[in-house]
């Protein structure tokens, strides 16, 4: 089996956080497109347990909320009837601790009313 070395892994990581594509960093480190899924899934599953276990007992004054709008394989409007449900309008919505500059809180997902 081959196994991508935890040097190689770092550089990976540090394209995807870079704003590089999954299938441009796939061409750049010659590693498979889903090995860079896989990975990038085992990496953000730790930065969200460390995200839960730090965000504790905080004292903030202001908080701010936002949203941003992205969607997943296709735009809602193109969105068939056979499709999986998680295909088209996504959301994340922020909560930050405006003068500390921390995320507080996140959620994914769609919206409803």
């Amino acid at each position: 089996m081959n196994v991508l070395s935890f040097d190689n892994q770092v550089r990976v990581i540090s394209a995807l956080c870079e704003g590089l594509s999954i299938r441009s960093t796939a061409q750049l480190f010659e590693v498979h497109r889903d090995t860079i899924g896989r990975l990038a899934l085992t990496v953000g599953s730790g930065c969200d347990r460390l995200h839960d276990r730090a965000m504790r007992r905080l004292q903030v004054n202001l908080i701010e909320l936002d949203e941003q709008w992205d969607f997943v394989a296709k735009k809602q409007r193109h969105v068939k009837q056979g499709d999986p449900d998680s295909y088209g309008d996504a959301w994340v919505f922020i909560a930050l601790a405006s003068v500390q500059k921390a995320v507080i809180s996140y959620r994914v997902g769609k919206r409803s009313v």
